[in-house]
């Protein structure tokens, strides 16, 4: 079966892992830095959007790191 190209080879070095898991925190830095942002909105529903949007990017990084460190 052809791997997928969402998935990281079997293969991939320490180093290749942790390039991965750098690039993917850069990728996600500017919607974690948006949202901080809105949450010092004046408005209660942005903020409380925001604190959504910060909780589910940090929940996927802590994933990233949990999901790399274990290879």
């Amino acid at each position: 079966m052809p791997e997928s190209s969402n998935t990281l080879p079997a293969s991939n070095s320490a180093q290749d892992v942790a390039t991965f898991r750098h690039d993917m925190r850069n990728a996600l830095a500017p919607a974690l830095l948006c949202a901080d942002i809105l949450g010092t909105h004046k408005d209660k529903a942005v903020q409380q959007n925001a604190k959504t949007i910060v909780d589910a990017l940090e929940n996927a990084l802590k994933l990233l790191k949990n999901f790399t460190s274990s290879r």
